[in-house]
């Protein structure tokens, strides 16, 4: 492209029937590149904004890049001097329109932070048409409609044109914001100069497109050919500009200090397509092992900047019984919009990497203090919380989320265990919703990372055992059968209620060795109480682990068949707060315990609001009342009567009700007159041993309970 320089400050295109006024050139150029570096900084505030801030903020740089892109445009068009607008103001609205067009897709490209190929297309090709209604518009409202005709082969031309510069410049925009090394400004810089000069080189191609009375004395001069040629020309030119800039991109990234994290799209789900050791098979973000190497890089630019990062830690709540009961490809579907999610949740600066299972972590770099973060996992816990659409079916989810920061809370060695435990107090306190780590998590942590390893002894040393609580007859006042519990034998602390080491085991992995255990155990106690003549039958409790196997009731009845036992004399137990929050898989799971002959109890019946109909389908045998409302029995008329409206209805259901907790002589006389089936308490007995239990079996099968209350027990402990 020659140009040739007037002594007036003007000059003319070869083959251009122009003369432009290069003042007003420069002019634009500064405008349009000032006005595209200030919308980088306004992208990264609305990405740091949460609430209502933020969702005012994408409509307002809408209107803001609109009107920049309507005042250069026509700042370019005076200096080519066409004259001003002095025709009808409904074109000048219509330019207007069609600008806030290209900056509605200016927005929908760059806000979202994991765009995809398709996001970049159609925003090229919207901008293009609206490119070609805005220099229609435009010479309308200088020259008035009637006097314009189209050249429809340079339309085309110059359409498809803006459409490959303007996708080029968009993903020039995005690497530029997703870009986190020392010379941001100036690579801000420098690509903002480069998309300028794109966006008014479009107006050079555009120019051929349309003919009127300003060109009438040069068009019959100037072949319509060599219009084309160098239109053609001009946009070949800035196509192979945008390509240098690709290039250099390119070459700065492999050749370079490093000083920054790359990603054509975004910085979190980039991995390079032969890299796919790096990659994620399924979600294609980064793996584990490339959050490791991107967890050192984040620590040398924390150490650079002198800056923080934080690491969140997301784990999906309730996300296996989504597998267990629609199948693994609807699982993998949940999986995939969760990365997607993700990556809208976080900035352009942020990495987002799957672990393993349903856990994701994000590495959130160039913060300050705790505050800057909240934003950011605010709107990831509320992405998950969204309905997932997937072959008709409607799942909600949710996520727990843990955040460590760096280098506060810990060195990158041991950031990840940090995060982890923050996100397990999350969970702990009732999910769907994050947590940061603090000295509180610290302590829980050291002495949950203690327990792991001494949970693993306790399996080598076989530290477990089994103790059971009778369940007595309403009636007989005869023992019907018992309950299982573990307790763990520890060296030093003496024995440890279940409550207080199994949340661990199952953090850790270890309870799905430990139930199987439980299970062999109860198992042999059978078979020795059957070689004792004494016909006992045992509810063994089911945690939330075993719940959510699939395989839980085939294992089941394969421990009974290797143990030749009757599936009479076994029964399980679920506590309510686990089947009212996984209703459809607990009633898949009572089908199967029916059709194996199994008993099922649930247990802690009451703590829960429930309706009649969920109630109505529950395919159990027994359900037993907590113990709170059994202390209130003889204290409080409310809950004498509420109990009794409870027997009532469980018996109408056709179901055997079992009290827990049973202290006096009072309590049991409320219960039996209420026509209570079982009960269970201090009352009768402690935890037992297996042959003690086996003395009290024979005791009181023979004979009417004899309850001696000369020294009963002071303080009931939970089993």
């Amino acid at each position: 492209m020659l140009i040739a320089f007037t002594a007036y400050g003007k000059f003319s295109f070869i083959n251009m029937p122009l003369n432009y006024d290069i003042l007003l050139l420069v002019t634009s150029a500064i405008a349009a590149s000032v006005t595209i570096f200030i919308a980088f900084g306004f992208l990264d505030r609305m990405h740091r904004r949460s609430g209502e801030v933020a969702s005012l903020m994408p409509f307002s740089i809408t209107l803001a890049v609109g009107t920049a892109v309507f005042a250069n445009h026509f700042i370019i068009m005076l200096s080519a001097n066409l004259g001003a607008p002095n025709h009808l103001p409904l074109d000048m609205l219509y330019a207007w329109l069609f600008s806030v067009g290209i900056g509605a897709c200016f927005v929908y490209v760059t806000t979202a932070l994991a765009p995809r190929l398709h996001h970049v297309l159609i925003g090229g090709i919207v901008c293009g048409i609206c490119d070609l209604g805005l220099f229609y518009a435009s010479h309308a409202a200088i020259h008035g409609a009637p006097a314009i005709t189209l050249n429809p082969a340079m339309a085309f031309i110059a359409t498809i044109t803006s459409m490959v510069v303007i996708s080029l410049a968009l993903l020039l925009f995005q690497w530029v914001r997703t870009y986190s090394g020392s010379n941001r400004l100036l690579m801000r810089g420098v690509i903002s100069v480069v998309v300028a000069l794109g966006v008014i080189s479009i107006h050079f191609v555009f120019q051929p497109v349309f003919s009127n009375a300003a060109f009438g004395a040069i068009a019959q001069n100037i072949a319509p050919t060599n219009l084309k040629v160098t239109a053609v020309a001009i946009a070949l030119g800035m196509i192979c500009l945008f390509l240098m800039a690709f290039t250099f991109v390119l070459f700065y990234e492999k050749h370079g200090k490093k000083l920054f994290n790359f990603s054509l799209f975004h910085a979190t789900s980039h991995v390079e397509p032969d890299q796919d050791s790096l990659q994620d098979s399924l979600t294609k973000l980064p793996n584990r092992r490339a959050f490791e190497l991107q967890l050192i890089l984040a620590k040398k630019r924390c150490t650079r900047s002198g800056k923080s990062f934080a690491l969140a830690y997301i784990d999906l709540d309730y996300f296996k019984p989504v597998n267990d009961n629609y199948g693994h490809h609807v699982g993998d579907a949940v999986l995939e919009i969760t990365a997607e999610r993700l990556n809208t949740a976080v900035r352009g600066c942020d990495f987002v990497a799957r672990i393993g299972g349903d856990e994701f972590v994000a590495i959130i770099e160039e913060i300050e203090k705790e505050e800057d973060v909240k934003p950011i996992a605010e709107r990831i816990v509320n992405a998950m919380k969204e309905a997932y659409f997937i072959d008709h079916l409607n799942i909600e989810l949710s996520c727990s989320l843990g955040l460590a920061i760096y280098p506060k809370d810990s060195d990158v060695d041991k950031l990840l265990v940090c995060a982890d435990a923050a996100m397990y107090k999350a969970k702990a306190e009732g999910k769907n919703q994050y947590k940061f780590y603090d000295t509180e998590i610290e302590t829980a942590n050291d002495m949950m990372i203690n327990m792991q390893s001494e949970l693993c002894l306790a399996l080598e040393r076989n530290e477990f055992s089994i103790v059971y609580l009778p369940k007595i007859d309403c009636n007989t006042l005869t023992a019907v059968g018992a309950e299982a519990l573990i307790r763990w034998n520890h060296p030093t602390k003496g024995e440890v209620l279940p409550n207080d080491f199994l949340p661990a085991a199952e953090h850790f992995g270890l309870i799905q060795e430990i139930n199987d255990w439980v299970m062999d155990e109860c198992c042999n106690m059978l078979i020795n109480a059957r070689e004792a003549n004494l016909d006992l039958n045992i509810s063994i409790n089911l945690s939330s682990h075993q719940f959510r196997d699939p395989n839980l009731v085939n294992i089941i009845i394969k421990k009974i068949q290797d143990a030749d036992l009757s599936a009479s004399n076994i029964s399980f137990e679920i506590k309510e707060t686990t089947a009212i929050n996984n209703q459809k898989q607990f009633k898949s799971l009572l089908d199967k315990f029916k059709k194996a002959g199994i008993k099922v109890i649930l247990d802690d019946f009451g703590l829960l609001p429930v309706s009649l109909t969920y109630l109505l389908d529950l395919n159990i045998d027994e359900v037993k009342i907590d113990k709170s409302f059994i202390a209130m029995i003889n204290k409080d008329s409310g809950a004498h009567a509420l109990i009794d409206a409870v027997f009532k209805l469980t018996h109408a259901l056709g179901f055997k009700v079992t009290a827990e907790g049973i202290e006096d002589e009072a309590q049991q006389e409320a219960i039996i007159d209420l026509g209570c089936d079982y009960m269970q308490g201090y009352l009768f007995s402690k935890p037992i041993k297996e042959t003690k239990l086996f003395d009290l079996y024979r005791k009181l099968q023979f004979k009417q309970l004899q309850i001696d209350f000369s020294n009963p027990p002071k303080k009931i402990k939970k089993s």
